[in-house]
């Protein structure tokens, strides 16, 4: 009896959804979304799963982290597939695209399993055979991935996912990024920087970009930004990877996007009132501001 209770509490825990209304703009699982008398239903998935090389627990092995949250069901069909064969195709790649989401969450981590022991354990036999037990480094065969996607915003027909990704697999550090997907909830089509500035306008939008970025760093000009370290990898633009707040446009860089990886990552925050001018007449997010 105590077993099968403690069960319920670990499928209860793995599975939960979240209830908090569109309009507070948290982050988090979001269990009913409603706009324009359309309604969404999000739940999340949540796997963690360990695996040794050679099925010995003596030996290295991955781990693999997912909290997947997804729409599980929505009064338009259409709009739920749009945005979830988006979700896994940044999560887990175009091959999981069109599946169930609880199916593709389970492949990925078999996928993800068995190319790790096919990549690894090869390189660790020979390795073995060729260093003497002192000199070998078991840590770097210990792999690593988390996977998270998270609604980090609903308003006015905007839903906003965050997803972030951590991955390990041997070096002096791992791979982390942040990437943020915008849809339109009627249609369920992510929003794209065309849908809200014209080519005319993206030079203007990256001059505002610039300029609170120097604020940011309280400074007064783009040589004193590259004194700092900014655009030694690449100058700055605007770039797709952005998200909406009630506030304004949100642009986020990853390292190495326009800074080296000591600098960690950059955010400049554009308010609707700058951005407004350049924005195109007819967008999906209008209503925001």
């Amino acid at each position: 009896m105590k077993k099968n209770s403690l069960g319920l509490i670990s499928l209860i825990f793995l599975t939960g959804i979240f209830f908090i209304s569109c309009n507070e703009k948290n982050k988090g699982g979001i269990a009913r979304l409603k706009y324009d008398g359309k309604e969404l239903n999000a739940d999340s998935i949540a796997i963690k799963t360990t695996s040794h090389l050679f099925n010995d627990t003596a030996k290295p092995c991955c781990e693999l982290d997912i909290h997947f949250t997804y729409i599980k069901d929505a009064t338009d069909k259409v709009v739920k597939d749009s945005i979830n064969n988006s979700l896994m195709n940044i999560c887990f790649g175009s091959k999981y695209k069109g599946m169930d989401p609880q199916k593709a969450v389970a492949m990925y981590k078999e996928d993800y399993v068995k190319g790790y022991k096919q990549d690894v354990e090869q390189f660790y036999l020979a390795d073995q055979k060729k260093k003497p037990d002192d000199e070998f480094t078991y840590a770097w065969y210990n792999y690593t991935k988390s996977i998270r996607t998270d609604v980090m915003f609903c308003d006015e027909g905007v839903l906003v996912f965050e997803i972030n990704t951590n991955e390990y697999t041997g070096g002096a550090h791992g791979y982390k990024a942040t990437l943020f997907q915008n849809f339109n909830m009627e249609t369920g089509k992510r929003i794209q920087l065309k849908d809200l500035f014209s080519e005319v306008n993206k030079e203007a939008l990256t001059r505002l970009l610039l300029a609170q970025l120097e604020k940011d760093n309280k400074v007064t000009s783009e040589a004193e930004l590259e004194d700092i370290g900014y655009f030694i990898t690449e100058p700055l633009y605007p770039t797709e990877n952005f998200y909406f707040t009630d506030k304004g446009i949100c642009f986020f860089y990853n390292v190495y996007e326009i800074a080296p990886y000591s600098m960690g990552t950059t955010t400049i925050k554009l308010p609707y009132s700058a951005v407004k001018p350049l924005m195109n007449e007819e967008n999906p997010v209008s209503k925001l501001y």
